[in-house]
């Protein structure tokens, strides 16, 4: 009985707290600005957020100084402490410690004298640690956020660190600023090339002109002219398409439940936040072809009856953001809206309820489920939450029809996926397969094996989240269930290489570390677990039974993946690399 009460009561109450904190949190006309888009303006501006500016935001706001304090306490790009004029935002994501240990970090204490989280006495420079900058096919990499003397604000991230490179952009030269971005191999290994086929071969549909010339928007406009709402969901109920950004649960069955509500407005809201280190897939999507982007969000809201949209794209991604507003500026949406979000530094945002309380300005923070977001979503009004690649798949999916997408697949993974490599591979890149292919084939024909020579050790696959698979099981399926039978996960599609000799104990290490830092906080199995699973794998001797009853409480008691898919991760090393955890 008690069981069940919890079960019944954790979803009211979280219900509870939500609408509490909406009542300050109300909807301007073009959702902003929020109290998040206030305190991100005064942090850009003043390096710093003391309490006279938060209750100055507050009540601009209209909204209590808690609301306020809270929402500025959250986010890793906000600080109640001084940050200075340069921040320098090293990347100690999973495939920057793969190329680089903290070998990187070490380059920019020496450059600075500052340890990470510190700031410089006179305020000029602060080091800060961040998780990924979607550069994986470069790392490592750092961001910085510099304000300049003459009043420029440059974010730009740079990668292929070196000890000269970092001293250098620590020394502050702005020849380094003005490179561009190294953009990584991307090549269609599909049969039918549907994600990438704005991208390949050096195509350019990055503006509204080259974008019409290449098709973009006929499917939307033929769609509104021609078909029923109702005609577009079911191609994709057809298709048998699951998101491309976690769990992969089926994107017309989605589709329907917010289809099915009846409400004075609906969302379509895409999740850009991809945070998972390792994987750069959305990153080069929003920046290459971001109106292939749109068009996808465009044809989800006709299908069904959405008006409003928002597109949430992490502050750690600058380009992709100035390319997506430089889209919705330019595309023929009408009568669909659609307004850029920009993140501030939380992993735990990529979580479809933590995005919307973002979006909505407040604390990132999941809510239990139910009610789902197609029933009660952002603002509580039906929405649906789709990542980019999956967006990406509508307007080939509605073209050519539900059953020609099926048709390309294993098993019950149907379609195409984009998968990216990072740097340790001889031919990192961003490639697009047919869902099927085996591991194999990935890791050793197309990526070539890796750069070094040695042997490949481990693969991750899906970020943080997701499994350690080891080199004896390569010839497993590229697909869902496939993976998840091996202790894996599919996710976004990052796929992260270990080589011959990386100790599996420090990656575990890592993985704890990374997760005790973005937990949001809300669940105790998540934000005591993650830590007391860094303090296990530290100890001298690890006690193993301890340690996979951590691991299950964690999977089976978190309120969301964080904290239940951290573990996959760590019982991978538990299970093909006991004797590491016990050297």
């Amino acid at each position: 009985m008690i069981a069940g009460a919890r079960r019944i009561r954790l979803p009211r109450v979280s219900h509870n707290l939500v609408t509490l904190r909406r009542k300050h949190a109300p909807k301007p006309d073009g959702l902003g600005p929020s109290v998040l888009d206030r305190l991100r303006e005064a942090m850009d501006r003043e390096r710093v957020l003391d309490r006279a500016a938060i209750g100055r935001i507050a009540r601009e706001a209209g909204v209590p100084e808690a609301i306020a304090y809270g929402v500025a306490t959250y986010y890793g790009d906000l600080s109640l402490a001084r940050r200075g004029d340069t921040r320098l935002h090293v990347c100690v994501g999973t495939a920057c410690v793969a190329t680089a240990g903290e070998s990187h970090v070490e380059w920019f204490r020496e450059a600075t004298g500052l340890a990470l989280g510190e700031t410089s006495e006179d305020g000029r420079t602060s080091l800060e640690p961040t998780y990924c900058l979607g550069l994986c096919n470069a790392a490592p990499t750092v961001l910085v956020d510099r304000h300049t003397d003459d009043g420029l604000h440059i974010r730009r991230a740079l990668g292929h660190l070196t000890r000269e490179r970092a001293h250098a952009i620590a020394g502050g030269d702005l020849e380094l600023l003005a490179e561009p971005e190294p953009r990584p191999r991307i090549e269609s290994r599909a049969s039918e090339t549907i994600v990438l086929r704005n991208m390949i071969d050096g195509a350019d549909a990055t503006t509204i002109e080259a974008a019409r010339a290449r098709g973009a928007y006929r499917v939307y406009h033929e769609a509104l002219a021609n078909k029923r709402p109702a005609e577009v969901l079911e191609q994709v109920v057809e298709s048998v398409l699951r998101g491309r950004g976690g769990a992969g649960f089926a994107t017309g069955q989605k589709w329907r439940f917010a289809a099915a509500q009846t409400a004075p407005e609906k969302w379509i809201v895409c999740n850009a936040d991809e945070g998972d280190p390792g994987s750069y897939i959305d990153k080069w999507l929003l920046e290459l072809d971001p109106h292939g982007v749109l068009e996808g969000m465009a044809l989800a809201a006709f299908a069904i009856g959405a008006t409003r949209g928002a597109i949430y794209i992490r502050s750690e991604y600058p380009r992709a953001i100035e390319a997506m507003k430089r889209a919705v500026a330019d595309a023929p949406l009408a009568p669909f809206a659609v307004t850029v979000v920009e993140g501030a530094g939380s992993y735990v945002c990529g979580e479809e309820t933590a995005l919307l309380r973002s979006i909505e300005g407040l604390r990132g923070m999941v809510t239990a489920r139910p009610p789902y977001p197609a029933v009660k979503g952002l603002f509580e009004q039906p929405t649906v939450v789709n990542n980019v690649e999956t967006l990406l798949n509508i307007p080939w999916i509605v073209a050519r029809g539900g059953a020609a997408y099926a048709a390309i697949g294993a098993g019950k993974s149907r379609g195409t996926k984009a998968i990216s490599l990072n740097e340790r591979f001889a031919r990192p890149g961003l490639y697009e397969v047919d869902l099927g292919v085996t591991l194999r084939a990935i890791c050793d024909g197309i990526g070539g094996g890796l750069a070094s020579g040695k042997s490949i050790k481990a693969v991750q696959i899906g970020g943080p989240l997701g499994g350690i698979i080891p080199a004896s099981l390569f010839d497993t399926p590229f697909g869902f269930e496939e993976l998840d039978a091996i202790g894996g996960l599919l996710g976004h599609g990052g796929i992260v290489a270990f080589e011959e000799g990386t100790n599996m104990r420090a990656i575990a290490r890592h993985l704890f570390e990374f997760g005790d830092a973005e937990s949001c906080g809300k669940c105790f199995p998540c934000r005591i677990g993650m830590r007391r699973g860094l303090e296990m794998v530290a100890a001298p001797l690890p006690q193993l039974d301890l340690l996979n009853e951590l691991l299950e409480t964690m999977r089976y008691g978190s309120l969301c993946a964080h904290g239940g898919g951290l573990p996959i991760a760590i019982e991978s090393i538990v299970k093909h690399w006991p004797e590491e955890l016990q050297r």
